[in-house]
Parts: C-alpha cells; structure tokens; sequence
C-alpha cells in the first residue's frame, strides 16, 4: 500500500493482519535516540535481552513511557502516523474510534540475548520499531496451535515432510534498522539469538483501541474520558 509519508505492506500470517514498514526520516530519529538507550541501558550476563519496562525506575531515566519521553517525540510522532495508516488500511472506522500507545519500552539485545516466546495480554495491536539491527536476532510469530479447541496436528518436526503455505507454524521478519512492525498483541512471539558483536536496539509499545468520547458500543471499550477512578 503506498501512502504520501511511507510504504506499509500488509500480509496475513495464521489469520491475522501483520504490518510492516520503513520509516522515511529514521537516520535523522536514530541519531538522537540510539545514545540515550546506549547510555541508559548495561547489558547483562543473562541469555535474556535487557528491556527498560522492568529495570527500577530509580536506576535508569527511560522506562516504559518512552511515548511520553520528549527525547523521544519525533520517533512517536511518525510511529502514530504509521499506526494510524495501518488501521485506516485494514478499514477500521477511525471516525468512531480513539488510538493510544499505551506503553512502550527499548531493549538492548547483546550477542548471544534472545527476547524469548510470549504474548502481550493488555492490548489490540503491539509494535517493533528498530533503531539499530542488521542480521541480529529476527521476529518470529506463531501460530497459535496450542490454545485451539479441537484436535489438531503441532506445525513442527518430524510431523510434516516439507513446508509450504497450506502448513507453517511460524513467520519470519528480518531485524532491519528503520523498520516498524505491527501485529496484534494476541499472537505469540520471539526473537532468535543475536549473533553479532554489535547490540540490537528495539522499541516495542502496545496500542489500545477505544470507542471516541460520546460513542456507545457494547462490543469496544468506552472512551476513558468516560471512566471513573476509585
């Protein structure tokens, strides 16, 4: 799909809906933002990659608001526009419909770090954007074979002679400096090992989708404007 600010290309992986595109002016963001993370971030000696929405506040000056960090709003400031593309493209109804990047967090993945196999369970759609990657751990998704109901065959080894369209299990997305990628929070994801030297910077954030201010739907959160707190 070709838009006036960027190319996002759609595809369907096991039935949902998986974004991905380049942000035009990343060299210029990446310039600003790849120090503070770098400064901010001491890797550790775990197989795990180091992430910012679970280090202590008190020790570190980025944490999981990065979105309402202004050393970081020009980043956020194309990333909403993505993700508003994004949705306009799949046909929702953005007149009825409010969007929030309700956390977000940067990860330093040294050589050897994984990020390893979850979902996200607080939101409708999660985001990869990537600061610094090149061949240093890819995004993988998963079909989602054990939480169906019914019987069915695992997609994995030795149960299959070859892979095709009609049997994979998994989707495969290079790490590539620039690149955002968008997909809903419900499907299982990982990254294999970076095997460089050099670290791989990610930003991940998870996005909310509620009714507009006024909208009454049974079926959609209400606005929070709406809710009260007790």
């Amino acid at each position: 799909m070709e838009t006036n600010k960027t190319t996002i290309n759609i595809t369907n992986w096991f039935g949902y809906p998986v974004y991905i595109a380049k942000l035009k002016n990343f060299e210029e963001i990446n310039k600003k933002i790849i120090p503070i993370i770098l400064k901010d971030i001491t890797p550790t000696n775990s197989q795990y990659s180091r992430t910012t929405d679970v280090k202590p506040k008190e020790l570190q000056s980025i944490d999981d608001n990065l979105h309402r960090d202004n050393r970081f709003k020009q980043l956020y400031i194309e990333l909403s526009k993505v993700i508003q593309e994004c949705l306009s493209a799949q046909k929702y109804n953005l007149n009825l419909f409010e969007t929030y990047i309700t956390k977000s967090w940067a990860t330093l993945s040294v050589k050897d770090q994984f990020i390893s196999y979850h979902r996200h369970m607080s939101s409708h759609f999660s985001f990869v954007y990537y600061p610094q990657a090149y061949k240093q751990g890819n995004l993988f998704l998963f079909d989602d074979d054990a939480h169906k109901v019914g019987l069915n065959i695992p997609k994995r080894d030795p149960y299959f002679t070859e892979w095709n369209h009609t049997n994979y299990g998994n989707a495969e997305y290079p790490a590539e400096t620039g690149n955002v990628i968008i997909f809903p929070s419900m499907m299982f994801h990982e990254t294999s090992k970076n095997t460089e030297e050099k670290p791989r910077i990610s930003i991940s954030g998870d996005i909310m989708i509620t009714m507009k201010e006024g909208v009454k739907s049974e079926h959609n959160l209400p606005s929070p404007n709406s809710w009260l707190k007790i």
